[in-house]
């Protein structure tokens, strides 16, 4: 945004940001879907691991203990021991497992609920199923192997009683025998000893009979159960895919419109027509719209000499008839004939204004001389479908030749000066006293108005030149490229020179849409290109005119 005393807001406002994000909406688009593709990219890259856990309770047994009795379980070590190469190696067994034991741990994670005889075992793998049966497989075995720790010693305790009731059984049949055929003295020092080998063997009876009794009880109440097994995981582990796809939205949505709000703020181009008026300290006499790419280039763009179109066609008609008006205004108040076109750069539309006007201020009667002034890249030609070789402007004002006036085909009262072979001095040629001496001669000629187009200011001193010659200059402006430091400089080079801005025409303007509740501001170019479309397309506007 231009501004008059060169400052900028630096608060930004929520109509700001709104019209950043209006403007520059396809920025806003294109981060936007940047964004979605990145998350979409990265979700498909990452590795989806899925992990399945199970739950296993762990109850007192006599591992560990020193007489046999059920002791609590320490569960430090029997997290040890579920992750053990041990297990591992009956898992991979069980599982016929590709993986190596080393593999198969490094996907199992164990840990136990504090204050609590539970462990929690998980696996992860890139399989669910496989996720699942390894964690199972894990946990059946070491189930199975703390069973059968804790069958053992309860066999290896009933072995043991049962051996020595053995030994005690025969020490008492040695003993019974002794005393049969001891002497009375001897009976009684042998029968206390009888009785305490009667004695330790009705213990070890006991004992054995309890360890039975346990080992039976084992079967019907394991060491461990499991208290959740394992199914397979539904969804990966992390962030799932769609909040990820989400986020990728959101965060490019907010960057986009971020980035809208930057290149608005660092933006300088004359889009509106409050800035061209600061910079250029004129008014603004018309707007064109924004046209396809059909009409940017060659006759098509000559969208005063044919009907029908689309609705940007139709306005941008109306837009021209409107400059026209402000034309004729300008020659009825202050006596304004000869108009200079130009523009600060090339590929603004200064040809193209040029034409669109002279054609519209033909068909409303006036007697139109166009001035082909842009000798260096001369586009008038083209547009007209006059390129045929001829002497024109340049030979005129090199005195080589005669001035060479050609009614343009197909719109009356229109003459267009064909600029000739390019010359090597066309500043000067325009500057000179024939030129000024030509533009007379026209106007006395019954010419109502005569318009020049010319190079653009600032890549050559030819319009400055030329434009001392004229009434007034009419600034082209591209509001897709024109710079507003460009404006002042063409401002600044324009009154120097002493030449007389009469206004500006802001090319190039975004097609503005309708809202859903608005009334049609562009209803009536609607009916203007229905009703053109009933008859033939590119019908022209005027009869056919004989060269002169």
């Amino acid at each position: 945004m231009y501004h008059p005393d060169g400052g900028v807001s630096d608060t930004a406002r929520l109509e700001d940001y709104l019209r950043a994000i209006r403007l520059r909406k396809w920025v806003v688009v294109g981060v936007t879907v940047a964004g979605v593709l990145a998350a979409l990219m990265f979700s498909s890259s990452r590795v989806e691991n899925y992990e399945a856990v199970s739950r296993v309770a762990l109850y007192p047994t006599p591992v560990g203990s020193v007489d046999n009795r059920l002791v609590t379980p320490n569960l430090e070590k029997e997290k040890e021991i579920l992750a053990s190469n041990e297990i591992a190696v009956r898992v991979k067994e069980v599982t016929q497992s590709p993986e190596t034991p080393a593999g198969l741990l490094s996907g199992l994670s164990v840990k136990f609920v504090p204050k609590s005889d539970v462990l929690v075992a998980s696996y992860t793998s890139t399989d669910p199923k496989v996720a699942s049966d390894t964690v199972n497989a894990f946990v059946d075995i070491y189930n199975q192997h703390r069973l059968a720790a804790a069958v053992a010693i309860y066999t290896n305790a009933i072995d043991s009683a049962s051996t020595q009731i053995q030994e005690l059984t025969e020490s008492e049949e040695a003993l019974r025998q002794q005393i049969a055929t001891a002497s009375d003295i001897d009976q009684a020092a042998l029968k206390p000893e009888l009785t305490s080998v009667q004695t330790r063997k009705r213990q070890l009876s006991t004992e054995k009979a309890q360890s039975e009794s346990k080992q039976v009880a084992l079967e019907r109440t394991p060491p461990a159960a499991v208290l959740a097994t394992a199914e397979p995981p539904s969804s990966p582990l992390g962030i799932p895919r769609s909040f990820i796809l989400f986020g990728g939205l959101v965060v490019g949505a907010v960057s986009g419109i971020v980035a809208a709000f930057v290149l608005e703020r660092l933006d300088t181009t004359a889009r509106d027509e409050s800035d061209v008026a600061l910079a250029l300290g004129t008014s603004v006499m018309g707007s064109v719209p924004l046209l396809g790419f059909r009409q940017r280039s060659g006759p098509s763009s000559l969208v005063m000499t044919f009907t029908g179109g689309s609705n940007r066609v139709s306005a941008a008609r109306e837009a021209f008839r409107r400059l026209r008006s402000s034309m004729q205004y300008l020659n009825a108040s202050a006596d304004i004939s000869t108009i200079l076109v130009t523009s600060s750069a090339p590929g603004e539309g200064k040809s193209l204004t040029s034409a669109n006007l002279s054609v519209s201020l033909a068909q409303n009667g006036s007697r139109v001389v166009l001035i082909s002034g842009d000798m260096r890249r001369p586009s008038l030609e083209r547009l007209f479908g006059v390129e045929s070789p001829r002497p024109g402007l340049a030979e005129y004002l090199n005195n080589t030749a005669e001035l060479a006036i050609d009614q343009v085909p197909n719109v009356e009262n229109l003459w267009l000066v064909r600029s000739g072979q390019p010359p090597g001095n066309p500043g000067e040629l325009l500057s000179s006293n024939r030129f000024e001496q030509m533009i007379k001669e026209l106007k006395a000629n019954h010419v109502d108005y005569i318009i020049v187009d010319t190079p653009p200011v600032l890549s050559t001193a030819d319009a400055v030149s030329a434009a001392r010659h004229v009434d007034g200059v009419l600034v082209v402006v591209d509001t897709q490229r024109t710079e507003t430091s460009d404006l002042l400089q063409v401002r600044s080079d324009l009154e120097r020179s002493g030449s007389k801005l009469l206004g500006a025409v802001m090319n190039r303007q975004r097609f503005k849409r309708d809202g859903l509740f608005k009334r049609k501001k562009y209803a009536y170019y609607e009916a203007e290109a229905s009703r053109a479309a009933q008859q033939p397309s590119g019908v022209a506007l005027t009869s056919p005119v004989r060269r002169t």
